[in-house]
């Protein structure tokens, strides 16, 4: 008898073999990170005025800190550590505060690297407002090169 698909049985015997493989089922519980960071709520968003008694531009490995540049922003409950992300104070439009000066800060208190951290969306410094991220708590982008949009609170031009 002959063939007359001769290509077709190497496929057909692939097929089966396949098939004949043995299929266990999931025993061991299995634990998931999801891929999504962690939420920015800005329903439990906060203002919080301070003193800024220290600027981190970019932290040691012994600060155990989240990486990025930081503020300490002493307020009346006690030192704060307002989280910037790595590009706020970087670049033309970066942020610009020193220590010793007053801010108001506004975010979102989160636990990160067993630590209380404020994730900041905003920074306020003598009459400049620096937007670092937006309502989702992405890094802001509006053309800045530092990643900090500049916003004064000053009017521009002349009259008409």
């Amino acid at each position: 008898m002959k063939w007359r698909f001769p290509v077709f049985g190497p496929f057909v015997l692939l097929a089966l073999c396949l098939f004949a493989l043995p299929i266990y089922a999931q025993t061991a519980e299995v634990t998931t990170r999801t891929a999504v960071p962690p939420r920015y709520d800005i329903t439990k968003e906060v203002k919080l005025s301070g003193t800024v008694s220290e600027v981190v531009k970019s932290p040691t490995r012994e600060m155990n800190m989240v990486s990025g540049s930081h503020l300490i922003v002493q307020t009346k409950t006690g030192a704060v550590d307002a989280s910037l992300g790595r590009f706020a104070m970087r670049g033309k439009g970066g942020v610009s505060v020193t220590a010793g000066q007053q801010v108001e800060v506004t975010g979102v208190m989160k636990m990160m690297k067993g630590k209380q951290v404020f994730v900041t969306r905003l920074v306020q410094a003598e009459g400049h407002t620096y937007t670092i991220r937006n309502e989702h708590g992405f890094v802001s982008e509006h053309g800045t090169i530092g990643g900090a949009a500049v916003t004064s609170s000053g009017s521009k031009g002349g009259q008409l």
